[in-house]
Formats: structure tokens, sequence, C-alpha cells
């Protein structure tokens, strides 16, 4: 199991629904709802190293980070409670549509190139990226490109749907 990065796609009635506490936000993501397949993204463990990426900062060496509010951070560790029900590993977290714009436009322009130049093996086990442990091979960066894309093409589609986004780690 683990801890994994997960995405879902909300209109503005169902971020309302869930800010006012109408619809617990457990039963919005786990129980019989009206969520759509294509509104759900899992990056599985991918999550920590596309920060690490977009960042320069692991979730282990974070703290106090000068970045926090900044496009490049909410992408995945960004965002506002939207309640103080802890859904896995925390709160789940929201972006309003305009803090969705800014992300994509953080990340969208991102090549493989670009991704994988930005760190070395040993910079992510020097900062603790999870889930690694002592050491890294190729399939995890090209696996970890892969839900960078997959993401970068969520966000993009968010936009498109002018939709909020929660973030959650479950």
């Amino acid at each position: 199991m683990g801890m994994i990065g997960n995405y879902c796609k909300i209109t503005k009635e169902q971020f309302d629904l869930l800010k006012q506490g109408d619809v617990a936000v457990s039963d919005f993501l786990y129980g019989d709802n009206d969520v759509l397949a294509d509104d759900l993204l899992d990056i599985d463990k991918a999550w920590d190293c596309i920060h690490f990426v977009l960042t320069g900062e692991g979730m282990a060496t974070m703290a106090d980070s000068k970045l926090e509010g900044s496009p490049a951070f909410n992408v995945v560790m960004g965002g506002k409670e939207i309640s103080a029900e802890d859904i896995g590993y925390g709160s789940a977290r929201y972006l309003t549509p305009a803090e969705v714009i800014a992300c994509n436009d953080a990340m969208k322009d991102i090549t493989e190139h670009e991704f994988t130049s930005r760190y070395t093996a040993e910079d992510l086990l020097t900062h603790q990226i999870y889930p690694l442990y002592d050491t890294v091979d190729e399939t995890f960066i090209s696996y970890s490109y892969q839900h960078f894309n997959a993401l970068q093409a969520f966000f993009a589609q968010a936009v498109k749907e002018a939709k909020y986004m929660l973030l959650y780690i479950n």
C-alpha cells in the first residue's frame, strides 16, 4: 500500500456542498456518488518526486517552505483544507479555478527531458523522496514522468472545464 497522491475535479456546486459540510468529503470521494472516472486521477507514489521536480523540495525537507502558496508548490502540496475530515493522510485540500490555471501554467510546458534533467537519483535519495529508501533505478524515473504527464493533461482539462480541484493523499 503506501501513500497515494490523488486528484478530483469538482464543479462549483460540488465545491459548495463539500465546503459547507452538506456532504462529507469521504462520502463524496469513496461513496456511491456522481464522480465520473474522468474527474479522478491517481498519481500513485510519484507525488513526492513530482513535487520535488517542481519545487526542489521533498515532503521530508519542505518545513517552512518559502514556495508555499506558489503555483509550483500548489500542484501537489498546495491548497486549503476543504474540511477537517481526515481522509487518509490528513484532510483533502482544494484549489480554486484560478489556482488551477496558475498550476497548469507552471507545469504545462515541462517536457520529459526537462523533467528528468531537474534531478539525479542521488538528489532523490538525499532529499528523502517518498517512497525511496536507498536506491533509485530508471523505472522510478520513467514511472514518475508518466504520472507527471498524466497530471499535466488532467490540469489542462480542469482548466478547460473551469473546475475546482481536490488534492488528497490516501
